[in-house]
């Protein structure tokens, strides 16, 4: 059973966390450390993942040539004629969170199959059905969430068709009206003289359309991390005996913009290959230097200069 969830825990973490880039048709926008526990007899009977740096901002945008999250374009091609009405599915290119580099099939990748991939593997790590709906309902959700538009009004924002909030706020669970609400204003919470007060402060257009996309990438990252907690919940053994750990670390990529969040990915990447650096080649080259052993030196760069150029001080 348990061998089971750790083969079926990659089709499910890819489907969410992976997506195409202009490097590879599967490329992982997320880093993991997986932690393989062993019987004595050396079965594997429990486990553990950690996740780390997922890459939300894919969600509300891509750069050319590229796509969202795969899961996406999954449920899209896969869903049930039953599942499409509940979850007002439409074509690909009606989602502003998918149309904006008019990228939508993969050479060699089948999204109808893979989604039934997707909802086995569900099946299998022992999420509910009512959890599956849920899930496929927040997916869906967010990409209604994108096709929510706004419009200027005295250098304030206004959703620019009420239409477009229902569909969203249905999914979600939520009311029309407070979600129009709060895409389109924000509380702030001031004290003076020992009094405080809530003010409510209506949003631009452009701080409009940062708070719909911090709600869809936030959504997005909860569902994840969910998904993450309910296999270690499947994997979970009552103590550990051997294990052995994998770290599949996030996959280096330069844009053509380049964000917060891709400098944080980055930089972690440029701290485990040093730790690797330092760790295997440095330290066992030198040690081959003081036993007298014979070996051919292996030519490597080290990467320290570019983790000091970011960690010291000015």
């Amino acid at each position: 059973h348990v061998k089971d969830i750790i083969l079926q825990s990659n089709p499910l973490l890819e489907a969410f966390g992976n997506a195409k880039t202009v490097r590879n048709n599967n490329s992982s926008r997320f880093g993991k450390y997986f932690e393989i526990q062993f019987s004595r007899g050396g079965e594997p009977d429990g486990g553990k993942i950690s996740n780390f740096l997922l890459e939300k901002s894919r969600v509300v945008s891509q750069n050319e040539c590229e796509r969202n999250f795969h899961i996406f374009y999954q449920l899209i091609e896969g869903a049930s004629q039953e599942q499409q009405q509940n979850l007002g599915i439409m074509s690909l290119d009606y989602y502003y969170y998918l149309n904006q580099t008019d990228t939508y099939q993969v050479e060699g990748t089948d999204d109808r199959s893979d989604f039934h991939e997707t909802m086995n593997a569900m099946m299998v790590i022992g999420i509910r059905g009512e959890d599956q709906q849920l899930v496929l309902q927040i997916v869906a959700g967010i990409l209604h969430l994108g096709n929510i538009s706004f419009r200027e009004e005295g250098n304030y924002a206004r959703v620019e068709n009420a239409d477009t909030l229902a569909f969203p706020a249905y999914l979600l669970g939520i009311d029309q009206g407070r979600l129009n609400e709060k895409v389109t204003s924000r509380k702030m919470d001031s004290k003076w003289g020992g009094r405080s007060e809530s003010i409510t402060v209506t949003l631009n257009v452009e701080q409009a359309a940062y708070t719909r996309d911090a709600l869809a990438k936030g959504l997005y990252a909860r569902v994840f991390d969910f998904l993450v907690e309910s296999i270690n919940r499947a994997m979970r053994k009552p103590h550990e005996e051997y294990s052995i750990g994998v770290l599949d670390i996030y996959g280096f990529e330069i844009f053509q913009k380049n964000g917060f969040e891709q400098f944080c990915i980055n930089f972690v990447n440029e701290k485990l290959q040093q730790i690797f650096i330092e760790l295997t080649l440095k330290a066992e080259q030198e040690e081959y230097v003081q036993e007298g052993i014979k070996w051919t030196q292996i030519q490597y760069f080290n990467n320290k200069v570019v983790c000091d150029l970011i960690e010291n001080k000015l």
